[in-house]
């Protein structure tokens, strides 16, 4: 069974500009409206990484979960991340994907595993799905 992760933006924007989205293929994807949102507002500019990921989700019929913000996050996090984090707590699922330093922090201090794109490329290139050569490039 894969494991299961609230995505926020900024994997799926970063995989998708290196059009590797199939990376996240082994998790069970929650993905808060928010951050649905967020990707919708790169959609309205036309960016052709926000495509790819509305495509994916649709795709993998991943629909965008409405998620009440928990009142004790710091507000320095953006809504996405707070969204992320909020998702996670209240439903149990232990593992964020998060790129930001500060949401990471505030994610472990919640009792969250964190993994940002880079554990993504190296976790896939673990695996096998993604070779050496590819990971440099990537990286």
């Amino acid at each position: 069974m894969p494991d299961r992760v609230v995505c926020n933006a900024s994997p799926l924007i970063f995989l998708g500009k290196i059009n590797r989205l199939e990376l996240l293929d082994n998790f069970k994807l929650y993905v808060p409206s928010q951050v649905e949102a967020e990707i919708a507002r790169g959609l309205k500019l036309r960016k052709e990484d926000a495509q790819q990921i509305i495509h994916y989700l649709d795709s993998r019929k991943i629909e965008a979960v409405k998620t009440p913000l928990l009142k004790n996050l710091p507000h320095f996090l953006g809504s996405g991340e707070r969204a992320v984090i909020s998702l996670a707590v209240r439903n149990k699922i232990g593992i964020v994907l998060i790129d930001e330093a500060k949401a990471r922090t505030v994610a472990r201090f919640r009792g969250l595993k964190t993994k940002g794109t880079l554990g993504i490329l190296w976790d896939s290139f673990k695996s096998g799905m993604i070779d050496r050569e590819t990971t440099e490039l990537l990286s």
